[in-house]
């Protein structure tokens, strides 16, 4: 799992505090406007709601405060130094190395990339972290843990922003199903785990070998 600084965790969770938390993480062009207006309908039923986009290249996060802004909801960026408040709609995390963050604060997360042809993100960092995890169909460059997290529950292909909103909406409601879902997905990705370790144990008798040869 990737870490998290232990104070910027403290500083966004006391700023967060209960509200509702999705995330976008590592979304490409295209996916953010979607995004938007999956939380600007989703809002009409959770006026708590906090989407948090993290764009793959941090540089375009002007551009997503933009789009934001334009669909009348009240945006700030982490690139700027800002931490969300009981208004912020969209919180762009336009900053690099922070997806540990991100993951700890959003217990559902959409990976990016995989609503537009560009092909998914890896998504076992949400998973080691219990996100219940969204993705598009456009995930053929990670298709093997896709297709396991999929045949699991641990991971649900959305192809539309209906789809998004309908299946995010249901968690939102139902815990006991979004943590089912979350716990399928750690599930997944320890029983593909371990290759290096089983790896090094294959390789120990030759490394052997080799370091009593040049003694």
């Amino acid at each position: 799992a990737p870490p998290a600084d232990p104070d910027e965790f403290d500083l966004l969770d006391d700023a967060i505090g209960n509200r509702r938390v999705i995330a976008a993480a590592s979304t490409h062009a295209g996916e953010e406007k979607i995004f938007i207006e999956v939380h600007r309908r989703l809002k009409e039923k959770f006026r708590d709601l906090l989407t948090i986009i993290v764009p793959r290249h941090p540089e375009r996060g002007p551009g997503i405060l933009d789009i934001a802004t334009v669909a009348g909801l009240n945006a700030v960026a982490r690139s700027e130094g800002h931490l969300p408040d009981r208004a912020t709609d969209i919180y762009v995390a336009d900053t690099m190395g922070e997806l540990g963050l991100i993951y700890r604060m959003a217990p559902i997360v959409f990976i990016g990339g995989s609503l537009v042809r560009h092909g998914g993100q890896n998504p076992i960092e949400a998973a080691k972290l219990g996100a219940a995890i969204l993705h598009g169909p456009h995930v053929w460059n990670f298709a093997d843990i896709y297709t396991a997290l999929d045949r699991a529950d641990g991971a649900v292909e959305v192809a539309d922003p209906a789809l998004l909103v309908q299946k995010i909406a249901g968690w939102l409601t139902d815990e006991t199903s979004r943590a089912a879902s979350a716990n399928a997905a750690l599930d997944t990705v320890e029983d593909l785990s371990g290759a290096y370790g089983r790896t090094i144990a294959a390789l120990e008798p030759y490394l052997l070998q080799l370091r009593l040869h040049y003694r």
